[in-house]
């Protein structure tokens, strides 16, 4: 009974789950496809206390979590539509918060069936095989850093035909850090937490749990959707800063050649103050497409905040960066904005250099600007 119980206390761990964002007047800002299976069909910009009453009572704690007084609040085990559910609220912004929503039935049914019998090997042989199959998330367990079993979720997105596949060709573990060597290393790696990690085109949450101190279970929960809406600005749908600082961060540990380069819109106030602001957003859209059609897939280019964006070019030498920079100058200056005929914009640009942090790459880039800027701009 306890080995049974304490695998299934280790799957608890968030691997399904969908999600909603509020704003501050409790509005339902956007959300998962999934969440519908829980309630009526929702509407943006509806009251989220009409689709779950079970919150109301609770605005104290959506307040501190918004004011990030505290960093979540969660409501354990409501029902809902036949499902039971926890509800975490955990800060996401100064103007909203994020509702995920945590599926535990199949946990929950596990456990009151547990309470009905005491028949270990038939529980874990019948019962507990099927809730890992049916979890959302892709899970598997390590014994003697070997992989001795995975759910069904995980064999099929891994494409897996058979066990030598699944023992001697698949390494989770390099998709976290090259550099690790093992499972053991993996989990002392996230150090008891939950860490992003990207494996094909998808972002997962990855955690690992240990069980009768033998074994290592991993959770590897899909969030690809919820990350790409965390990362991207909203209004030219690049990528933020963040995610910008990330990608660098993760460059300059291979140490591959790069250029990053800071791009200025000429004389941008004018534009707001001459056409409005509504125009300006659009303008800033159109210029970010623009770009963003005309670099490498493998490039990534974000905005750092109003008329301010960043681009990093991947495995190039600096006469490539600069050549490809300057063809982006002029295909901007030609092209014919839809409201306000031709703009121009300043580029500063860095290179790769030894020893070089994220800060200083970006006041090296920054200073070029500024020395663009004051040359004439454009």
């Amino acid at each position: 009974m306890k080995k049974i119980q304490l695998i299934l206390d280790a799957i608890l761990s968030k691997n399904t789950f969908e999600y909603m964002l509020i704003d501050r007047n409790m509005n339902i800002v956007s959300f998962s496809e999934g969440i519908e299976n829980y309630t009526e069909k929702m509407t943006i910009g509806e009251d989220f206390y009409h689709y779950f009453p079970e919150l109301i009572g609770y605005e104290d704690e959506i307040h501190n979590v918004l004011h990030q007084k505290h960093p979540f609040y969660t409501l354990e085990t409501i029902c809902k539509n036949g499902y039971y559910l926890n509800l975490s609220v955990e800060y996401y912004s100064q103007e909203r918060v994020m509702i995920l929503l945590h599926n535990i039935t199949d946990i929950t049914l596990s456990k009151q069936k547990l309470l009905q019998s005491s028949n270990e090997s038939v529980l874990l042989n019948n019962t507990l095989e099927k809730i890992l199959d049916k979890q959302n998330a892709l899970l598997f367990l390590c014994y003697q850093e070997t992989i001795v079993y995975a759910n069904q979720k995980f064999i099929d997105y891994f494409e897996i035909e058979n066990m030598q596949d699944l023992l001697t060709n698949l390494k989770i573990y390099h998709y976290f850090d090259k550099e690790l060597k093992s499972y053991t290393g993996l989990f002392s790696a996230l150090k008891s937490e939950e860490k992003y990690i990207n494996i094909k085109e998808d972002t997962f949450i990855l955690k690992g749990t240990f069980i009768e101190s033998t074994h290592i279970l991993f959770t590897l929960s899909k969030v690809t959707e919820l990350s790409k809406e965390m990362h991207t600005d909203a209004l030219t749908g690049l990528y933020r800063k963040s995610y910008f600082i990330q990608e660098l961060e993760k460059f300059l540990e291979i140490r591959e050649p790069y250029a990053v380069s800071i791009l200025d819109l000429d004389n941008f106030k004018c534009i707001n103050d001459t056409y409005g602001h509504v125009i300006g957003d659009i303008v800033l859209a159109e210029f970010a497409n623009l770009v963003k059609s005309n670099i490498r897939r493998e490039d990534v280019f974000a905005r750092w905040g109003g008329e301010e964006f960043l681009l990093l070019l991947k495995y190039t030498t600096v006469e490539n960066a600069i050549k490809k920079v300057e063809s982006l100058r002029l295909l901007i200056a030609k092209h014919q904005f839809e409201h306000i005929g031709q703009l121009t914009v300043s580029f500063g640009i860095t290179y790769d250099a030894e020893d070089m942090s994220v800060d200083t790459i970006l006041s090296r880039a920054d200073k070029a600007l500024y020395d663009a800027k004051r040359a004439g701009k454009n």
